[in-house]
Formats: structure tokens, sequence, C-alpha cells
């Protein structure tokens, strides 16, 4: 689905963050959105979690730099690291290039339900056309 000029697959899940989820049976695999990716700039560094770490649902677990902006990551769910993207800590440009193919970020192992509140693409749109609309009116 398209929202203004960035695109958003149906089939993922998203959060108030900007990032996006998909679930693989007990893991989730998440990425930063393309509007997240286009709203922060050309990514320069990033910091994310190591494989193992425990996490709770709506804690910060990692970082990232642009030349205008600084922000973390949090994680959607509790649960345990199982994976982390190597390929996108060498190139951090893989972010902005395919924010959903190769430039997804980490991978949790869960077994809860528990999280931040995740929105299906419809909820997505009507949430973000809130927050374009009030980020317009910021600018005016």
């Amino acid at each position: 689905m398209k929202v203004g000029e960035w695109h958003f697959p149906e089939e993922l899940l998203y959060d108030e963050h900007h990032q996006w989820l998909k679930r693989e049976g007990k893991n989730i695999i998440i990425g930063l959105t393309d509007y997240g990716q286009y709203n922060r700039g050309d990514i320069l560094y990033l910091s994310l979690p190591e494989s193992g770490t425990q996490v709770k649902a709506g804690e910060a677990v990692g970082s990232l730099e642009t030349g205008k902006w600084v922000g973390r990551f949090y994680a959607p769910q509790t649960g345990e690291i199982c994976a982390v993207n190597a390929e996108v800590l060498e190139s951090t440009r893989l972010i902005n290039q395919d924010p959903y193919g190769r430039g997804w970020l980490f991978k949790i192992e869960t077994h809860s339900s528990e999280g931040s509140m995740l929105m299906t693409v419809e909820q997505l749109k009507e949430w973000l056309d809130v927050e374009l609309a009030r980020e317009k009116a910021c600018d005016v």
C-alpha cells in the first residue's frame, strides 16, 4: 500500500516507532519502514543488540545516527535477540536502499504476545495520515 510517496507492504505489522514487524513462526523480524528511513535521512551509524540479549517489549535495544538525527530502535515484543543483520552493520545504507529486504535489523524469538500496539497497514495509514497532518501544521 502506498501512503503518500512511501510504500508499506500489506503482509507486515507496524508500530508507532516507524518500525515494521514480520512474523515467522515464533520469531519476528524487525526493520525500519520506508517512511522511517526517509524521515531520518541517510543512516551513518548503527548500533544493534547482540544475539542472545533478552529484551522487553517497549525498551530501547539499539540506536542510529544520521547527519540530522539520533534515535533508537525498540523491541516490539518481549523475547531474545536470535539474529542480527551483520550486512546492515557493515553497510548502513541498506536501510535506506532496501528497508523491507536486505535492510532488516534484527530478529527476536518470542513466546509472548505481549508488546507494543502493532498496526495493520490500514491502521498505519490512518495513524500516519494524522502524524503527517500534525507535522505539516507545525511547519506552517
